[in-house]
């Protein structure tokens, strides 16, 4: 059984030591591992590149990730945002644009699957795309598209001229 320490303070009162006092500053850094070298050009290079992230949920149930690239338009990142259920999944806006920036990113496209099959957006995906694309432009990062797959195909915001 551990005991706990008691430390002295500099006015002669005691106290229990907690973690605080033996862990410092944690820091959390993003290295390229390796070269980038996938280049995303149109809406099918992007949803194909990212249907193998999807393998495992796409009947299941429905996840968000974002696909995070640089000026070039090459993959820096692939951003697991959340997994839901079989009819949805909620969707942090702060933790999207707070992953973007700390990879760098200059742009990003949205990702999520649709176990339905439907390859329609609901109200919820269009205001969900709205508020990211807006959140974004704050920080001078550009929504390129909102993606939705299924094992059939996919359907983009973009290519459909719905883009916020």
């Amino acid at each position: 059984m551990l005991k706990p320490y008691i430390m002295s303070t500099q006015n002669k009162f005691t106290r229990i030591r907690t973690f605080k006092d033996y862990v410092g500053e944690l820091t959390v850094t993003y290295r390229r591992t390796k070269e980038l070298t996938t280049n995303i050009t149109c809406s099918k290079d992007a949803a194909d590149y990212m249907r193998y992230h999807f393998d495992t949920c796409m009947d299941d149930h429905e996840e968000f990730k974002i696909l995070h690239l640089n000026n070039a338009n090459k993959v820096v990142h692939v951003d697991h945002i959340s997994v839901g259920t079989e009819v949805g999944t909620l969707v942090s806006i702060r933790r999207i644009i707070r992953n973007a920036l700390m990879t760098s990113s200059k742009a990003f496209l949205c990702f999520h699957n649709h176990p339905s099959s439907k390859l329609k957006p609901s109200l919820a995906d269009k205001q969900v795309t709205k508020k990211i694309a807006d959140a974004a432009a704050l920080m001078d990062m550009k929504v390129l598209d909102h993606i939705i797959l299924t094992r059939e195909g996919y359907y983009s915001f973009a290519d459909e001229g719905i883009m916020p």
